[in-house]
């Protein structure tokens, strides 16, 4: 294990997952640049408090997006910032993305609203160079309720605003841009043969973790990765482990809300390293939750081990100190 190699302490394993993995700083070439409280408030008056979450986009993740919407992303769009707001209940009631598309006459900047069943609550024009028309009440209303499987066509299910037809249809990429990333990067698509459910989140919300800093997302995947070597050790506490394999999955998620130490040039490697770690242990999970200890849940578990060692060689110049944490 690696965190034999390095130090016998506990917080050595995770520390090198949390310290190399992160990626850029969230506000990096993002469509918001300054805390947008109003603007949020706006779309989704009832939450009581809003958390920002980064999202990394790997290649593969662009061209799948890009091939959906049949246009090529803005490099703002290669970097989406989401917003959370948390309900009453301090859990997530949806989601809002800053977005922008470009306009007959120069760049349409608005915002989404999706609630928690990936429909639409709500879009704001904001910034733009087209008739006032297109960021109206009356023209914009006609999104809400729309979801992934909606066409978003300007003359099918939606009508232009007159004399604007082009403008129209910019404005109609803003829902369906916000869709297509939300589906590629959280949602699940419902089943084509079972096409009146809902979809739903990979997993369902949780209470979101706030963490200040590496430090202390770094102590929270500590204790639940001991949680896991224990039950394997002891054989006892299968609920807990497969618990805090699902919050070590959760916790990777949360990696890229702080600026990384080092590397911070290899953007591409962090997020491809990044949710490979977060799909191995969504998967192991569920294993572990159908067959506990068993042959292929101790190889999940040694290749994730794998992983964190590659982390370490592909981005870390050295060891790294233990001693004070």
């Amino acid at each position: 294990m690696i965190f034999q190699i390095f130090h016998p302490s506990r917080a050595g394993i995770l520390l090198v997952i949390v310290s190399l993995m992160v990626l850029t700083p969230l506000l990096s070439d993002a469509h918001e640049t300054e805390w947008p409280g109003k603007k949020l408030a706006a779309i989704f008056p009832k939450a009581k408090k809003f958390v920002q979450r980064s999202a990394p986009l790997t290649k593969e993740k662009i061209a799948s997006i890009e091939k959906e919407l049949g246009t090529q992303l803005r490099k703002e769009d290669q970097k989406p910032i989401f917003y959370i707001p948390i309900g009453e209940n301090k859990r997530p009631i949806g989601l809002v993305l800053f977005v922008d598309v470009q306009g007959p006459r120069g760049v349409i900047d608005g915002a989404v609203g999706l609630d928690m069943k990936g429909k639409v609550v709500k879009v704001v024009v904001y910034e733009h160079k087209e008739s006032d028309a297109i960021a109206s009440e009356k023209f914009l209303k006609q999104f809400i309720g729309k979801g992934i499987d909606d066409a978003f066509a300007v003359g099918k299910d939606i009508e232009a605003v007159k004399g604007q037809e082009a403008a129209s249809k910019a404005v109609a990429l803003l829902p369906k841009k916000t869709l297509v990333m939300s589906y590629a990067l959280f949602l699940k698509r419902k089943p084509k043969s079972d096409a009146e459910k809902t979809p739903q989140p990979e997993e369902p919300p949780e209470e979101l973790p706030e963490v200040e800093d590496l430090k202390e997302l770094m102590i929270l995947m500590v204790d639940a990765y001991w949680e896991i070597v224990d039950y394997f050790d002891k054989g006892e506490g299968k609920a807990e482990a497969v618990a805090a394999a699902k919050k070590l999955a959760t916790y990777t998620k949360l990696i890229s809300d702080f600026e990384p130490t080092k590397n911070a040039d290899q953007k591409e490697e962090y997020a491809e390293l990044q949710e490979k770690f977060g799909k191995t242990l969504i998967e192991f999970a569920k294993a572990l939750d159908k067959n506990g200890i068993s042959d292929e849940t101790r190889k999940q578990w040694d290749a994730i081990d794998v992983l964190i060692k590659q982390a370490h060689i592909r981005f870390s110049e050295k060891p790294i100190d233990l001693e004070e944490y």
